[in-house]
């Protein structure tokens, strides 16, 4: 199943993040989650990364803005080589 994953950070320095399908024309929130720092979000990403398979994961990368922290954590766990 392919999903797009949507990460942002709040004002508050929390972070978001989003799990949704890919369905053209009814997308649905798979999942949503809050963290407080780069460590708990990038263990999440592991466990999506294992169920969905870092292929299937599309990256909204639009959402991360100029955060390079927060890019760099998703990268880290869902960018395969050559991808």
């Amino acid at each position: 199943m392919s999903v797009l994953l949507v990460v942002d950070r709040a004002p508050d320095g929390s972070i978001g993040a989003m799990v949704w399908t890919t369905a053209e024309g009814d997308p649905k929130l798979l999942e949503s989650r809050r963290f407080l720092g780069e460590a708990a979000l990038t263990i999440w990403l592991a466990g999506i990364a294992t169920r969905y398979g870092p292929s299937n994961v599309t990256i909204n990368w639009s959402s991360l803005g100029s955060d390079e922290r927060l890019a760099a954590a998703v990268r880290s766990c869902l960018v395969t080589a050559g991808g």
